[in-house]
């Protein structure tokens, strides 16, 4: 805490004898200075006042500072056991979870009533000339304040690997919940650890970025009322949301996706064992996204999400209801395709799509009976109709890997009978 100056210093050798004499004194004063440090400690330091608050060991280990800092003052070598117990001193207080600014408060307060309790010893007992104190007051308090320092430092070491270390357990706990369905106890304890009820209401969404310029977001998302954890999968990133009583709408809102990067998100599901399920159904939606800057929900994109979850299904869908529009010249099959699917998003109405389209309404109704002449199908039945939407709804989500190759069945039938 203070120590004498160095060989060789410019201090005067006077005012160094003076102050090696007040050190001698005040360590004779033993456990009753101590004693009275603590009072002052606790009248100006609140939290070290109340009972729960306070360390148990603050007598302890301000006895011990005020020894170590004023054998100091007598052996400049000691200098070492201050430096040790500074920073052994950052370390428990911050394993003990205390604050570092009480932590820095009380070391202060502490300094300055060893300083003032060497003032008055000096002034009470005649040990020489008080003023020449200020020689030394410089010294005393840059090693008090470098003592300051070491005890911070080590606090925040000890916390930074504390917190590296909760980081690590949080991430493995959520990889255990996302990746598969746990044990009901290790998902109870994980529950605990993470601070989240077991049953409560979650989604999960899933980022992901576009190369070459998409990146990731590296922190989760604010959202007042609902607490929402990161975990970073592969190329994406994951974020776990306990709703509570908000609705999904409330966390979707939160999420934005920028130039580069798609989002999707899953449905409501019941409680933290059902997160490895969120965490598939957000993967799907994701899939279900159309381009950059999209945040897709799979609960208003069920459809999409079923015909992306079984892509074989989806190319005989496709090669069965759009076959014969493929053999189409290319520019004619794009025409009919946008028409017919610019015609489902205006419900069927076919003055709004040629609107859309700035055509005659006449030119979209002819193109719409080619379709059906074409496909065979009639849009005026409900069930062609749907299939038609789906197997456009395919061709559009897996882009030209779904584009249909004849199959045996379609050759034989192009061939000329004999």
């Amino acid at each position: 805490m203070y120590r004498s100056s160095a060989p060789g210093s410019a201090t005067d050798p006077s005012s160094v004898e003076l102050f090696d004499r007040a050190c001698r004194r005040l360590l004779g004063y033993g456990t009753d200075f101590t004693d009275a440090v603590l009072e002052t400690i606790r009248a100006e330091v609140p939290y070290y006042a109340d009972p729960v608050l306070a360390p148990p060991d603050v007598r302890e280990t301000v006895g011990t500072g005020i020894r170590h800092g004023l054998e100091t003052g007598v052996d400049p070598s000691r200098i070492v056991d201050v430096e040790r117990f500074t920073r052994e001193l950052g370390m428990r207080r911050a394993e003990q979870g205390r604050p570092l600014d009480e932590v820095l408060h009380a070391f202060r307060v502490a300094g300055s009533e060893v300083w003032s309790g060497m003032i008055g010893v000096v002034e009470r007992e005649g040990l020489g000339d008080m003023r020449r104190l200020v020689h030394v007051a410089e010294l005393v308090w840059k090693s008090n304040d470098r003592d300051a320092v070491l005890v911070a430092d080590a606090y925040r070491q000890v916390i930074e690997g504390v917190a590296g270390r909760h980081a690590e357990r949080i991430r493995l706990i959520l990889a255990a919940l996302l990746e598969k369905r746990p044990e009901p106890e290790f998902t109870r304890s994980a529950a605990d650890i993470l601070d989240l009820p077991l049953g409560g209401r979650y989604a999960v969404a899933v980022a992901e970025a576009t190369p070459p310029y998409g990146r990731v977001p590296r922190a989760a998302p604010e959202l007042r009322g609902i607490p929402v954890l990161r975990y970073a999968w592969g190329q994406r990133a994951v974020f776990v949301a306990h709703l509570g009583d908000r609705p999904l709408e409330a966390f979707a809102s939160g999420l934005v996706a920028g130039p580069g990067l798609r989002i999707g998100i899953s449905l409501v599901v019941p409680g933290l064992e059902s997160l490895a399920r969120a965490r598939d159904m957000a993967g799907l939606a994701l899939r279900t996204c159309r381009g950059d800057g999209e945040v897709a929900r799979l609960d208003t994109r069920l459809p999409d999400g079923l015909l992306v979850s079984r892509p074989d299904l989806s190319n005989e869908l496709v090669r069965q209801v759009l076959r014969p529009l493929y053999d189409l010249d290319p520019a004619d099959r794009d025409l009919l395709f946008d028409t017919i699917g610019v015609w489902i998003e205006c419900g069927g109405s076919t003055g709004q799509a040629a609107r859309h389209m700035f055509c005659h309404r006449n030119t979209v109704l002819n193109r719409l009976r080619r379709v059906e002449q074409i496909t065979g199908l009639a849009l005026s039945r409900p069930r062609d109709l749907v299939q038609l939407t789906l197997a456009l709804d395919a061709h559009l989500l897996l882009g030209p890997a779904v584009a249909p190759a004849r199959s045996a069945d379609d050759e034989q039938r192009r061939r000329p009978s004999a």
